[in-house]
């Protein structure tokens, strides 16, 4: 079979989706593809690269023009893999991560709208923009998976709470408050 770096990362989506980034191994990928785990070291360096890789596929279809589109496409964009905030959050923490650069700068460019020149207070707003939208997707994610294995109903609405509080660092924007 011939593989390639995007049919790497399709078949680590499929486990990813399946059976939950525990079971995402070099091995068990190259497995799926019916090839020597080494035949995958000629696309992806190693794991952290392929968590790198797989954060770069879960964010690729986040869009939208300010922080609350842009903070509800990520939030979406995560729920829709099993462990999609943990996987995201792992690559994003590697050094020179590409998926954090790109978030970082859309959400910049959104904090800034309507500003002649963004500046450290939109950074600011990105960047908590960001790490809510992580902290808050994981803890849903962890909650509605327990809930899954006990029977129990998660127990808040997570988008409601998330969307309120990227209201408030817009609001915050907007009222010039900051450095």
């Amino acid at each position: 079979m011939h593989i390639n770096r995007e049919s790497i990362i399709d078949a680590a989506i499929s486990l990813l989706d399946t059976y939950g980034l525990g079971d995402v191994t070099m091995r068990r990928v190259a497995s799926s593809l019916g090839v020597a785990p080494g035949a995958l070291y000629w696309h992806i360096a190693n794991k952290q690269a392929l968590i790198a890789a797989l954060a770069e596929y879960i964010i690729s279809p986040v869009s939208g023009e300010s922080l609350e589109e842009l903070s509800l496409s990520l939030r979406d964009a995560l729920l829709a893999h099993r462990d999609g905030a943990e996987v995201v959050i792992a690559g994003l923490s590697l050094p020179q991560a590409p998926a954090w650069d790109y978030l970082l700068s859309v959400f910049c460019s959104a904090a800034a709208r309507g500003a002649y020149e963004a500046d450290s207070t939109h950074r600011a707003a990105a960047l908590s923009a960001i790490h809510l939208v992580l902290g808050a997707t994981l803890m849903e994610q962890s909650q509605r998976q327990l809930a899954e294995t006990t029977g129990e109903a998660p127990g808040s609405n997570y988008r409601d709470d998330l969307h309120r509080g990227i209201r408030i660092i817009h609001a915050g924007l907007t009222h010039g408050t900051g450095d």
